[in-house]
């Protein structure tokens, strides 16, 4: 199995050589997964016209040479001018994305300000979203789009090192059983010893949103930031509202709802931390917006992210199948792999093994899990994506240890104390 994978990210980015990055075997341990021999990787180096033994780096893509004429035209030139008459009004906007001309991150950042600003009729709203659904958004244009909610958002300071563990929803398997994994996963790698602020909301498609389980657990979910930032500092875990960071959102929201259809927006949030933390695990249900989330963190200058597919369609690191990680690291992605849990002794699973249902299951579930009641397939995959957390937090070598020291903190009452913890102070805080 090859760690590089030039055609899964063709459409996103590209590749290119350095010569101060790890090696593909350093990258492949880091995984877990077992390494193809020097030969296979010298002939692949060598069918992708690289020479014998060189470091593949994956960089996010500027612009493909057929289309470089039509994005840098006057109308749309990346000038970062905040008013939307810059780039043509609606009707040049609007009209570039319906012939397929990928936006500069200034002309989607100033369309979308205007909306966050209320400035935008529901009419403009709504053929903006269709029409960049269509022609589907670029690394580019997704740049732009969250430095729109970013400028929106209101303040979240979290200390350096923070990091998130998040999924961007539309799973499928996730609609009647859904299995808060990324929240049971954040409650895990903060017990291990890493300091997690999660953004997240309620379910929009799927049986249990995140903030649903923590008010099933009774958590208080709607803390603004300063009592967030205290979570955060006190217990090493805070929680933040998707709601509260980005009031804006309103003007898109009633929108969405009535177009009925997964849209470009469906990324963002993942993406728009109010906290603009620099490590995160972000789960991506769709394989073809994965490599393009990958390459929007790259843009932002993440530290060290994953990305991360599940061969089900899972927005995290599955049990049932493969899934596809692409790493980021220093403001570069820097390779994909497939990852397969049985190479950490992890057993593949049936999906009806990692069902979740609705809130309420959740926090049933939860409170079994880090009480060592349930050590079995929902413990796996929760332990799995919370090791992902503590390598991107610089915690773990690899995922392999990372969940030996998930399930550690699982059974030693660790994760049950920090569950307990969080609880009590986010009630105190609100009270």
């Amino acid at each position: 199995m090859r760690i590089w994978q030039k055609k899964s990210v063709r459409d996103a980015l590209c590749l290119d050589r350095v010569s101060n990055m790890p090696s593909a075997c350093a990258r492949k341990r880091a995984f877990g997964v077992a390494l193809h021999n020097e030969k296979d990787a010298a002939s692949s180096a060598e069918g992708e016209g690289l020479l014998p033994g060189s470091a593949l780096c994956l960089k996010p893509r500027h612009l493909t040479a057929d289309r470089v004429q039509n994005v840098t035209t006057e109308k749309n030139s990346p000038v970062d001018n905040g008013s939307l008459d810059a780039f043509g009004g609606w009707s040049g906007v609007l009209s570039d994305l319906v012939a397929g001309v990928d936006l500069t991150p200034a002309a989607a950042r100033a369309a979308l300000g205007a909306i966050l600003r209320g400035e935008a009729t529901d009419a403009q709203v709504a053929g903006f979203i269709i029409a960049l659904g269509m022609k589907g958004g670029s690394v580019l244009e997704l740049t732009g789009l969250v430095e729109a909610m970013m400028d929106a958002a209101s303040p979240l300071n979290v200390p350096d090192g923070t990091i998130d563990i998040v999924g961007s929803g539309g799973a499928p398997a996730r609609r009647r059983h859904a299995l808060s994994v990324s929240t049971m996963a954040a409650f895990v790698a903060s017990a291990a010893g890493a300091v997690v602020c999660k953004h997240g909301s309620v379910a929009a498609s799927s049986s249990s949103g995140s903030f649903d389980t923590l008010g099933a657990l009774g958590l208080v979910i709607d803390l603004d930031g300063k009592q967030v930032e205290r979570c955060v500092t006190d217990v090493g875990l805070g929680f933040a509202f998707a709601k509260n960071f980005h009031p804006a959102m309103r003007f898109v929201g009633p929108v969405r709802s009535e177009l009925g259809v997964p849209t470009t927006f469906n990324f963002l949030g993942p993406l728009s931390h109010p906290g603009g933390v620099k490590r995160q695990v972000v789960g991506v249900s769709d394989p073809t917006m994965a490599p393009r989330v990958a390459g929007v963190l790259a843009a932002r200058g993440s530290e060290h992210a994953l990305v991360v597919h599940g061969g089900d369609r899972l927005d995290e690191i599955t049990t049932t199948d493969l899934t596809r990680i692409y790493e980021v690291r220093d403001g570069e992605v820097v390779g994909d792999t497939e990852f397969d849990p049985e190479s950490i002794g992890i057993p593949r699973v049936n999906r009806s093994q990692i069902q979740g249902g609705t809130p309420e299951d959740n926090a049933t579930i939860m409170r079994d899990l880090f009480e060592g009641a349930d050590n079995g397939p929902r413990a796996d995959i929760v332990a799995l994506n919370a090791a992902a957390g503590l390598l991107v937090a610089g915690l773990v070598e690899d995922l392999a240890s990372g969940v030996d020291a998930a399930k550690d903190v699982m059974s030693n009452g660790a994760a049950a104390k920090k569950l307990t913890e969080v609880i009590d102070v986010s009630n105190e805080l609100a009270n």
